[in-house]
């Protein structure tokens, strides 16, 4: 029995719209496989050079701790007195001694809280201290800083060896509007005696607060703050002393990401 036109014409059409969705399909897979060759071929090109940047950042870290521990105390002192010359000191009352007031919703350059106006102050007389210094341990470049470095490592399995070569440049600037040092760590691993795929890693380093130093305030030193302008929300009696809580500060990384 002859097919009519139209349903011939219906039939065609499911044909040839089922042809073109098993090209798509497959023009679909094709490239998903492309893909992810591309991904396995350059695997060993990439595998473990995060860790190794952000290694080489901490390394510079390290660095520039040794090299800001001799400068700290007198960058402490400067930034107490400071913090008094500029009024910015605030006590309350905290465990049984006093503490610079803290705002927890504090905003830069809040009057308000005083903890955090004394962190900047001394990140400022800290970095003052640090800058001169870190020609000494880095290789100056323009207003910058570099630190080569490079490392090879070998397995050993019986008869055979595999050993990897790597290189890395970690570059070290200091930024004086914020008080931050940004890190840049590039590294690539050899290919024989060709550099391959470069691999960065981006870091900060700032002040922070990491722990607490203890300071007895005497009367005289009481004296000699409440002249200066310093409040006291308790005052000792005769012949006692006031116990002050004072964030330390250490140099930490932040901000360690991939670019």
């Amino acid at each position: 029995m002859p097919i009519p036109k139209s349903r011939r014409g219906g039939a065609y059409i499911t044909v040839l719209v089922m042809t073109m969705l098993i090209i798509m399909l497959a023009a679909a897979a094709l490239s998903i496989t492309a893909v992810s060759r591309r991904i396995t071929a350059h695997y060993s090109d990439y595998v473990g050079l995060f860790d190794l940047a952000v290694a080489g950042n901490e390394q510079a870290l390290f660095l520039l701790r040794q090299a800001a521990q001799p400068q700290y105390e007198n960058a402490y002192t400067r930034a107490w007195q400071r913090a008094v010359d500029e009024n910015i000191i605030v006590l309350e009352y905290h465990n049984g001694g006093l503490r610079l007031q803290y705002n927890s919703n504090w905003r830069p350059h809040d009057p308000l809280c005083s903890r955090r106006q004394f962190e900047r102050i001394f990140a400022e007389e800290g970095m003052h201290d640090l800058r001169p210094v870190m020609r000494d341990i880095f290789s100056p470049v323009h207003s910058d800083y570099r630190l080569a470095w490079g490392i090879e490592a070998s397995i050993e399995a019986g008869e055979f060896a595999i050993t990897d070569s790597y290189g890395a440049v970690t570059n070290i600037s200091a930024i004086n509007t914020n008080n931050r040092i940004n890190l840049h760590t590039y590294i690539h691993r050899y290919n024989g005696d060709t550099p391959g795929v470069q691999f960065q890693v981006n870091a900060s380093i700032i002040w922070s607060a990491a722990g607490q130093r203890q300071i007895i305030l005497d009367a005289y030193t009481i004296a000699m703050l409440i002249l200066a302008g310093v409040e006291f929300p308790i005052m000792p009696g005769n012949g006692e002393n006031i116990l002050l809580f004072l964030d330390e500060f250490a140099l930490t990384m932040v901000e360690s990401h991939r670019r």
